[in-house]
């Protein structure tokens, strides 16, 4: 069948940005703008790109091995062992542009066309795109909801601290979801990006209860600020991370050599930085609570917010983030993180310093005050 000028059913089922109805109620406002609904952080990483030693610089100009550089790879391994419990050799190690890359690497390593994907929701808002991007299904259930499984559900996505709203896996959720995934033969895509911040309960990562069936993702964005470096990476089984790398290397071939440079330069100095890093951001997260009107839990990790707009609107919160939006904060709009979840927006208390994460929470109340 001919198909110009139509597109995909893929490439027209993914969703556009968020944010792009609420920029223009953002580019009415003409003083400081305060974003407080991406996920970044306003700390400098550990290791920059002009500290590394470049010794070698052949290896920058060519090519790299698909699975990585060998240097990180082998720290990661380390790392995974220690840090995670996760007994994994180099064939165990996939780098990555990032832990979207991974994550959307894994889902085509693990479902194929018309299969589902369940989603412990709210969720992170892209793996439902990356989803859809590949002719997956993506399910969503709630984290407190029996699992629904039928024959065409393929895997379970869970990410644990939680993006959105910084929940954490406690034993008997990580022992229900790993009970449901041997009982009906089920992959388990872990999304542990945010591990390094837990305040009020300590990070366990799915694979040392499920190693044989767990793709676990993390990523240098998260941990060391260097989101824009683009490095993250997936570990699991060998099978399974053999097959991820032949799409990591159909998609990108390898990542920088540069920036995984980078990356383990983090990782050998970062101690004292994630230390520093997890108190700035507990006394953050309290801040932002203790000052925000609206109402939110207290997130045991991640970074952000989940803020429920329900008293100021109805099960659509949109008009409230527009006004909020007039006034020069932006916020991420729930329904991003799920068809239920519309009445709630995301506030990250790690992206920018104390005092304007004060003056974007006060523009928040002041809208609020006025509805």
């Amino acid at each position: 069948m001919a198909r110009f000028p139509s597109l995909s059913t893929a490439g027209n089922a993914v969703p556009a940005s968020i944010f792009a109805r609420l920029r223009e109620h953002l580019a009415t406002f003409k003083g400081d703008i305060i974003p407080l609904q991406i996920g970044d952080t306003h700390l400098a990483p550990p290791a920059v790109l002009d500290e590394i030693a470049w010794t070698e610089p052949a290896d920058l100009y060519a090519y790299g091995a698909p699975g990585g550089w060998q240097p990180l790879v082998e720290a990661l391994v380390d790392k995974a062992r220690r840090v995670n419990r996760i007994d994994v050799t180099v064939a165990g190690v996939q780098i990555a542009v990032g832990g979207t890359h991974a994550l959307s690497c894994a889902v085509q390593a693990l479902c194929d066309r018309g299969e589902e994907l369940v989603l412990l929701t709210p969720h992170w808002p892209l793996i439902k795109g990356i989803a859809l991007a590949h002719s997956v299904v993506p399910v969503e259930v709630g984290f407190t909801a029996d699992i629904p499984v039928n024959p065409r559900t393929a895997a379970i996505y869970v990410a644990t601290p939680n993006n959105p709203d910084g929940a954490m896996l406690d034993a008997d959720a990580r022992a229900r979801i790993v009970e449901t995934a041997r009982r009906h033969d089920l992959w388990i895509l872990s999304d542990e990006v945010y591990e390094h911040y837990g305040y009020d309960a300590e990070h366990v990562s799915l694979a040392t209860l499920a190693p044989e069936r767990t793709i676990t993702v993390f990523s240098f964005a998260k941990s060391y600020a260097q989101a824009g470096l683009r490095v993250g990476y997936a570990l699991g089984p060998e099978a399974a991370i053999g097959a991820i790398r032949k799409l990591v290397n159909h998609s990108v071939y390898n990542v920088p050599v540069a920036m995984q440079r980078a990356a383990l330069a983090a990782l050998q100095r970062g101690d004292a930085f994630l230390a520093a890093a997890r108190t700035r951001y507990r006394a953050a997260r309290d801040r932002a609570r203790g000052r925000l009107q609206a109402p939110a839990a207290l997130p045991p990790g991640g970074a952000y917010l989940w803020v429920d707009f329900s008293p100021y609107s109805d099960a659509d919160c949109m008009p409230v983030l527009e006004k909020i939006a007039a006034a020069g904060v932006l916020l991420a709009p729930g329904w991003a993180f799920g068809d239920a979840c519309g009445s709630h927006a995301r506030l990250c208390f790690t992206g920018v310093d104390e005092a304007r994460l004060d003056d974007g929470i006060d523009r928040i109340n002041r809208v609020l005050a006025a509805l």
